[in-house]
């Protein structure tokens, strides 16, 4: 069975996760890995800790940068001898914001790990939490426990050994269509509408 270091740990993801990767799991999910890493023995590293509030993350871009993108380094730099797995975002393609910015630094990171496996995604509470979704935002996204699923099954089957960027989803929609799939009554909203509040970081698309 693998020993596997999750960071993240005590996230949405990486509790569904949890129920479709076997392994046993060493969490670091309360020790900010931006600092020194007590470093140990594993068989695979799953990098899906993260600053994941978008509208925040504008006003705080020190401390973003510091967890996405330092963080990781950190986390390469004492285990580039183990295979690393590595949650992104699908905005990562485009970055608009300084969250999406630093996915896509993390991104680059990794690339120097020699057994690196990078995985762009998207993920909702299911059911969908709000009454309104984006009409006219695109995603290959889903509920959380999908996605988690299929992250278990690219890590199954990844040799470990091959190098790569891919795409983790159920194919393209928008969020109002993904939304209605477990709150009928949702009602649909622009893109626009949250820009006009926050500022021009939620992309369109993810493509």
């Amino acid at each position: 069975m693998d020993k596997i270091l999750i960071t993240g740990g005590t996230g949405r993801l990486a509790a569904e996760l949890k129920k479709h990767l076997a392994g046993e799991y060493v969490g670091i999910e309360h020790w900010d890995f931006t600092y020194p890493i007590p470093v140990g023995k594993y068989d695979i590293i799953l990098h899906m800790g993260a600053w994941t509030d978008v509208a925040k993350g504008e006003q705080e871009p020190y401390k973003v940068f510091q967890t996405n993108a330092y963080g990781t380094f950190n986390m390469i730099l004492n285990y580039k001898d183990t295979p690393f797995a590595y949650i992104s975002t699908e905005w990562a393609k485009d970055p608009i914001s300084i969250y999406a910015l630093t996915k896509y630094l993390g991104e680059e990171i990794v690339k120097y790990h020699p057994h690196h496996l990078i995985m762009r995604t998207l993920f909702k509470p299911n059911p969908f939490p709000f009454p309104k979704a984006y009409k006219d935002q695109y995603t290959q996204g889903d509920y959380v426990d999908v996605i988690a699923k299929l992250v278990a099954d690219k890590i199954n089957s990844w040799d470990r050994k091959t190098n790569e960027l891919c795409y983790i989803g159920t194919g393209r929609k928008t969020i109002f269509d993904l939304a209605k799939k477990t709150r009928p009554n949702v009602e649909p909203n622009s893109v626009d509408e949250w820009r006009a509040k926050i500022g021009n970081i939620i992309p369109y698309d993810y493509e």
